[in-house]
C-alpha cells in the first residue's frame, strides 16, 4: 500500500514509483473535480482512478486493498471546496 504516493523503505528512505507520480498528477490535475465529487472524504487512486472513497482512511484502505490485490495504490484526503464557514468567516 501506498500512502499518498510515498513508500517506505526498510531504510527508512523515501521511494516515489513512476505510477505513485501518475496518480499524484492526475490527483493535482482533477484537484477541483474531486473536491466537488468527495469533500472531506479519503480516496484512493490505482492507475488515475478512484477505487474506494469514504470518510474514514481505515475503511478506505480495506475497501481498496481488497480491489487492487497487491497492485499498489495511493491514498488521498480531498479536502471540501472553500466556503465562507471553511474559510473561518461569520456573517453578523
Amino acid at each position: 500500500m501506498i500512502i499518498r504516493g510515498i513508500d517506505m523503505m526498510d531504510d527508512e528512505e523515501v521511494q516515489e514509483s513512476i505510477k505513485d507520480m501518475r496518480n499524484d498528477m492526475w490527483f493535482k490535475e482533477n484537484y477541483i473535480d474531486l473536491m466537488q465529487k468527495y469533500p472531506r472524504k479519503w480516496i484512493a487512486v490505482l492507475d488515475q482512478k478512484v477505487i474506494a472513497n469514504g470518510l474514514s482512511k481505515t475503511d478506505v484502505e480495506v475497501d481498496a486493498d481488497e480491489i487492487a490485490g497487491d497492485e499498489e495504490y495511493s491514498l488521498y484526503f480531498v479536502l471540501p471546496t472553500a466556503t465562507v464557514t471553511d474559510a473561518g468567516y461569520s456573517h453578523r
